[in-house]
C-alpha cells in the first residue's frame, strides 16, 4: 500500500525559503546590526541635508557691520566746548565805568575787575588767565525786584567772542531777588587773553522781556 504525501504547511515553506544562516541565533544578530548601521547611516544624511548653516566668519580685519558697536574715536575730545552766552544785541553800549539803567528803578553797575587765575573745576572748565568782575544791582524802587532770570555775560575784541566764565577763585553769582531801596553784588569770572582786554563786553540780561544792557570798553579802566 503506497502511502499519501501531505502537502507542505506555510511554516515548513517559509523555513525553507529563509537562508541558511539566519535559521542560527548568530545569524539573527548579525542581520539586526546590519540594519541598524542602515538606519544610521540614512539619519546622519538626511541631518546633514536639513541641518542649518552658520553664516561666514568674518575676516580678520573686515570692518564691522552697521550693527555691531563700534570703538570710539580716539580723536574725539573728552571736554566739551564752553556754552556761549546770549548773543549781543546791536544796542549803543554804555561806557563800562559808567552805571545803566536796567529797568525804572533798577541800575547796573560794574564796581571792580580783578586779574585772576582761573581755576577749573566744573565740566568743560579750562583754567587760564581770568577777569574777576563784581556786578552791582541797586533797587530803588519800593518793592523787591526778581533776578532769577539775570544772566551776566562776557565777549572779547572787534569780533565779540564769547569768553568762557569759571567758577573759581570767588564766583557768585547774583541771588534770585533784591529788596526794596538796597543793592546787592555778583560776582563772575570770566577767561579773557591778556592781549584781548583793550575791548571787553559785558552783557546784562535782565530777562526777554527787557532789553539787555551792553557794557564795553578797556579793562584797564577798572583796574
Amino acid at each position: 500500500m503506497t502511502q499519501s504525501k501531505h502537502p507542505a504547511s506555510e511554516v515548513e515553506l517559509a523555513a525553507a525559503a529563509e537562508p541558511s544562516w539566519l535559521s542560527t541565533t548568530p545569524g539573527r544578530w548579525l542581520a539586526a546590526i546590519i540594519v541598524l548601521a542602515i538606519l544610521a547611516t540614512l539619519v546622519v544624511v538626511a541631518f546633514m541635508q536639513f541641518a542649518p548653516t552658520g553664516g561666514p566668519s568674518a575676516a580678520p580685519g573686515e570692518t564691522p557691520s552697521a550693527g555691531e558697536p563700534s570703538e570710539p574715536s580716539a580723536a574725539s575730545s573728552s571736554v566739551p566746548a564752553p556754552t556761549a552766552g546770549p548773543a549781543v544785541p546791536e544796542v549803543p553800549p554804555v561806557a563800562i565805568d559808567e552805571p545803566a539803567n536796567v529797568t525804572p528803578g533798577l541800575v547796573a553797575t560794574i564796581t571792580k575787575v580783578e586779574e585772576v587765575d582761573g581755576t577749573a573745576r566744573g565740566p568743560g572748565e579750562v583754567a587760564g588767565p581770568s577777569l574777576r568782575v563784581t556786578v552791582t544791582m541797586t533797587n530803588s524802587a519800593a518793592s523787591v525786584v526778581s533776578l532769577r532770570t539775570t544772566v551776566i555775560s562776557c565777549y572779547f575784541g572787534a569780533d565779540r567772542t564769547p569768553a568762557p566764565e569759571l567758577r573759581e577763585p570767588g564766583g557768585a553769582p547774583l541771588p534770585a531777588s533784591l529788596a526794596a531801596n538796597s543793592a546787592i553784588e555778583g560776582v563772575y569770572i570770566f577767561t579773557v587773553p591778556a592781549d584781548q582786554r583793550g575791548n571787553v563786553t559785558l552783557l546784562v540780561d535782565y530777562s526777554v522781556d527787557v532789553q539787555p544792557v551792553v557794557f564795553q570798553g578797556d579793562i584797564d579802566d577798572l583796574l
